[in-house]
C-alpha cells in the first residue's frame, strides 16, 4: 500500500508503534481492560485511522480474524482505485491511487462499535445556534495567479527530481520535516 493516496508510510509510524507497544502492555496486565481513550474526532483524516485505533484498542480480536495487518484489513474492507486528478499546484493532472469504496460496512461497524461508545449531535442534545452561511466570490488578483503560477513551477521542479528535498519540498509541517525555499 506504499502508492496509495491518504497511506501514511512515513516517520509517524514510529509513534503509533510506541502508542501500539504501550497499549499491548497495558493489556496484558490487565486483561485487555487497560486502555480508554476519549477523542471527539478518532477518525479524521483517512481509513488507515479506523485501522490504528481498532489495532490500539482490540489486537487480539483482529489478529483471530486475520485483520491486524493493514494490507489484510483494507482488502476486506476497501477498493483501490485509479484515477486522474488535479496537481496540487492546479496545473495540471496525474494519476492517483487512493481507497475509493468501502466495502462490508455493516460488518466494520460492528466491529468498530465492540470499542467504541459513538455519540452524536442529536443523542447528545447539544444546543447549536443557527446561522446563515454565505458565499462570497471575488475575482482572482494578478499578484495571487502569480504566486499560483510560482506554487505551480515548484510542485513541478519537486516531482521532476531536479530540487534536493532538503532545500524544497511538499511535506507538510505538522510531519516534523521543516520547509525552506531558495
Amino acid at each position: 500500500m506504499s502508492n496509495v493516496s491518504g497511506i501514511q508510510t512515513n516517520d509517524t509510524v514510529q509513534k503509533t508503534m510506541n502508542l501500539y507497544m504501550i497499549c499491548q502492555y497495558l493489556d496484558s496486565i490487565t486483561n485487555g481492560k487497560g486502555i480508554v481513550f476519549a477523542t471527539g474526532t478518532p477518525l479524521s483524516n483517512s481509513i488507515t485511522e479506523l485501522h490504528t485505533m481498532m489495532r490500539y484498542l482490540e489486537y487480539d480480536f483482529l489478529k483471530d480474524h486475520g485483520l491486524q495487518h493493514f494490507d489484510s484489513w483494507i482488502s476486506v474492507f476497501g477498493e483501490q482505485k485509479t484515477d486522474w486528478e488535479l496537481r496540487p499546484a492546479g496545473n495540471g493532472f496525474k494519476e492517483k491511487t487512493r481507497i475509493a469504496n468501502y466495502s462490508g460496512l455493516p460488518e466494520l461497524m460492528s466491529m468498530f462499535q465492540q470499542i467504541a461508545d459513538i455519540r452524536t449531535a442529536d443523542t447528545l442534545k447539544l444546543d447549536v445556534p443557527d446561522c446563515d452561511y454565505q458565499v462570497v466570490q471575488v475575482e482572482v488578483t494578478p499578484f495571487q495567479q502569480e504566486l499560483v503560477q510560482e506554487l505551480a513551477d515548484r510542485a513541478d521542479a519537486i516531482n521532476a527530481g531536479n530540487v534536493n528535498p532538503s532545500i524544497d519540498n511538499m511535506t507538510p509541517h505538522y510531519l516534523g520535516r521543516t520547509q525552506t525555499r531558495s
